[in-house]
């Protein structure tokens, strides 16, 4: 018992004293008070999701992409585990486009609202994600989230994005960083911190980029940050070098006309397809990789409608596919009078039609 107590009051002697437990305590409420003043602030900016850097004369549109040292995305794990209000708008949207980064660059928001919204009273939305070339990430998103338009418009692209649109991996590659999806094996709450991270550090970044360039020059060959709009998927491209320029070069599609699909791909897209539980027609965003022809025997393979523009000179800022602000005005018109000749188009014209009457 003597050597107990004696133990027992050495112990009380090396912990904390009372000074010490309050210095402690003022210490973890000091941190408790900033961390609860950072989330206040955070939470005050509004925009599409906690933390989102928004425009501040538009908070529905929300940085995406970026990063000086390290570049990372957030909208598929916005997508993948609903966070914000994207899949919330998605799911109110008659007419969805669904594809890779080539997608992204193709179509022009103001002329979809012009021809399609105003016209005929059908919302579109862009559900296309920069660095994922396949579609089934973005069916998972579909079935997971319940998302069912009255028509969707797939990018049936085999190649240009860096993979056949109908393989069923689920790999994101942004340049030669290729890796799985992360978001496919996050929970939701691991989802809500990545992208609680990397607002944070995109932040932190843009508060102290002024000083760090001051002793070394910025990342060769970084690819520019972007936003995107949660109420139409819609990506502002604007920082991309040339994209607003004029004079830039057609695409030119160099790939041999004599190319052909397989019948692993035509399994894949008739599957597809069926998951999505809409009429679906294919499209192609002329690309020096792209081939018409797959395209072609694809959707007779399946029984699928076709949207596909005639012209395929469209401007390119990069000369490879990514179109620029004047050759995603072209595509798009030419791609919506495409569409308006389509059955599928047709039928929901004359169901709104009978609905009016």
């Amino acid at each position: 018992m003597e050597l107990t107590g004696r133990a027992g009051e050495k112990a009380r002697a090396g912990g904390l004293g009372p000074a010490g437990r309050r210095y402690l305590g003022c210490l973890l409420g000091l941190t408790a008070a900033m961390l609860g003043g950072l989330g206040v602030w955070l939470g005050a900016q509004g925009g599409d999701h906690f933390s989102a850097i928004s425009r501040a004369d538009d908070r529905a549109w929300y940085r995406n992409f970026g990063g000086d040292s390290v570049t990372e995305i957030q909208d598929q794990d916005l997508f993948y585990h609903h966070i914000g209000r994207s899949i919330d708008h998605a799911r109110q949207a008659d007419v969805i486009i669904l594809g890779s980064s080539l997608v992204s660059f193709a179509v022009d928001q103001a002329i979809m609202r012009e021809r399609l919204e105003q016209r005929y009273g059908l919302k579109f939305y862009n559900m296309a994600f920069v660095g994922v070339a396949s579609g089934e990430f973005v069916r998972q998103i579909a079935n997971k989230h319940h998302i069912r338009p009255r028509l969707w418009i797939v990018n049936a692209d085999d190649g240009g994005g860096g993979g056949n649109f109908f393989h069923r991996n689920l790999m994101r590659s942004f340049g030669a960083d290729a890796r799985q999806i992360p978001s496919i094996r996050l929970s939701r709450f691991g989802a809500y911190y990545e992208v609680l991270r990397r607002n944070l550090r995109w932040r932190l970044e843009d508060a102290t980029r002024d000083v760090r360039r001051s002793f070394a020059a910025p990342r060769a060959n970084a690819i520019p940050p972007f936003e995107r709009d949660d109420r139409t998927g819609a990506a502002d491209m604007r920082a991309f070098p040339r994209f607003l320029a004029d004079g830039n070069p057609g695409v030119k599609m160099t790939r041999d006309p004599d190319c052909h699909t397989t019948p692993d791909v035509i399994a894949n897209a008739r599957e597809f397809v069926r998951s999505l539980g809409a009429p679906v027609v294919m499209t192609l965003v002329p690309n020096f990789h792209g081939c018409r022809t797959q395209v072609r025997e694809v959707a007779d393979a399946i029984g699928v409608e076709m949207a596909m523009p005639a012209r395929n000179d469209y401007s390119s800022w990069d000369g490879g596919g990514h179109l620029d602000h004047r050759g995603a005005a072209d595509f798009t018109l030419d791609l919506v009078s495409a569409l308006e000749k389509t059955s599928a188009f047709q039928r929901i014209r004359e169901n709104d039609d009978r609905q009016q009457r």
